[in-house]
């Protein structure tokens, strides 16, 4: 059984205790806010979609991170590699050989829910934005993959890299290994911080709100400070000859990135809660009764099919081209006919919309003699009448233009 659980094993000089503390907090952080997001999903929708099962994935992977950190620390992890004895080394040097794989898994599907996440909430949107969150996802599991085949043999033979007694062996350099992988996750942090700003900014929100929704979706810009600091502590961890003790403060900025990625992916989802918190910052507003809907040839929408009352009121079911649930963090884009207040079945498959619009079209001189006749149908029954209906529920006079 391992000693010491968290105090590294004895002896005078140890920091494996940072790491244990980190570790612990990190995850139960990350399963607090995973749970809330899930929780505010299925209230909003009733079902989970591929990110959020991705982030579940991510949380799994991020408690087994912590697992293999708090081991090696358990093993001697954070003390000097000299003063441990040797299967204690082998040991420690094994869990921390773990923590490489899984860290990397963490960050990769930390990515992947993000974009994910933004395919969902802006799958109406134009062309471009759908093709870059695909190349996107793309390169991150290309890139993923690439470093965790190159993390599990990055000595020759494996057993090499927590056993340094076996000879001939080869291993990669540490130092331009992680500086590598550390730029590659800060360059795809800040791209993917820059791809929903434009989209946000196309919404039918006021400028504070969509400051606020913007600040909401850069909170990811904390994972990428996490990932300058850890890469700024890389070159001394990696130069320093002592593999127990040199890594650690790499160690536990890395542990702090994987589940700040965790953290940061779930706020734009809880997006609601921040309105009770922080109110006007954040988007909270008093909304219209009435929605201003625009059908044009951009809003990939197609008409399920279209027919007209007596009072010349049209109905008109559509449905989008593409699913798109941007009211799960509470907005509402009047370009794609999506608006507060319908029910969870008319969020699922589609809106229907009552609506009032007027119809241009060229006709036959047949259809314009009874177009004409039936207009003084129409006026002779309400001239009978004394009055006009109108449509007591939006508090406008229904009409038909020709």
């Amino acid at each position: 059984m391992a000693p010491n659980v968290g105090l590294g094993t004895e002896g005078p000089v140890q920091r494996g205790w940072t790491l244990w503390i980190v570790s612990v907090v990190g995850v139960v952080l990350s399963a607090l806010f995973v749970l809330a997001r899930l929780l505010q999903r299925i209230t909003k929708t009733g079902r989970l979609g591929i990110d959020d099962y991705m982030i579940i994935a991510s949380l799994v992977a991020s408690g087994l991170l912590s697992m293999t950190e708090c081991q090696a620390v358990a093993y001697g992890y954070g003390r000097h590699y000299a003063t441990l004895p040797v299967d204690k080394r082998l040991i420690a040097r094994k869990w921390f050989y773990g923590a490489q794989i899984m860290y990397k898994i963490v960050l990769m599907l930390n990515k992947i829910s993000v974009v994910c996440l933004y395919y969902r909430i802006f799958a109406v949107s134009a062309k471009w934005f759908r093709t870059a969150c695909h190349c996107a996802n793309a390169f991150i599991v290309a890139s993923g993959m690439a470093f965790i085949i190159g993390t599990v043999f990055q000595c020759t033979p494996i057993a090499a890299f927590w056993d340094k007694s076996i000879v001939p062996a080869r291993c990669f350099q540490n130092e331009p290994w992680w500086i590598s992988y550390a730029v590659i996750q800060i360059t795809t942090d800040v791209v993917l911080l820059a791809l929903p700003i434009r989209q946000v900014f196309s919404l039918s929100m006021t400028r504070p709100e969509k400051l606020g929704l913007t600040l909401v979706f850069c909170t990811g810009l904390f994972v990428t400070t996490a990932s300058i600091i850890r890469a700024t502590t890389l070159a001394e961890s990696a130069g320093d000859p002592d593999p127990t003790y040199g890594p650690i403060p790499a160690t536990y900025w890395a542990v702090i990135e994987a589940n700040a990625g965790i953290i940061c992916a779930c706020l734009p989802m809880l997006r609601q809660p921040f309105l009770r918190l922080f109110g006007p910052l954040f988007g909270s507003r008093s909304r219209s009764k009435q929605q201003s809907y625009r059908l044009n040839s951009r809003s990939n929408q197609r008409s399920a099919g279209m027919r007209s009352d007596k009072t010349g009121t049209i109905d008109l079911a559509t449905e989008f081209d593409r699913d798109s649930e941007e009211h799960i963090i509470g907005i509402s884009n009047g370009t794609a006919g999506v608006a507060d207040g319908y029910n969870s079945s008319e969020r699922a498959g589609g809106i229907v919309v009552k609506s009032e619009f007027s119809v241009t079209r060229s006709a036959s001189p047949d259809d314009k003699r009874d177009i004409i006749e039936r207009l003084k149908t129409r006026q002779e029954l309400r001239s009978k009448e004394g009055s006009v209906n109108e449509d007591k529920s939006s508090g406008r006079s229904t009409y038909l233009h020709i």
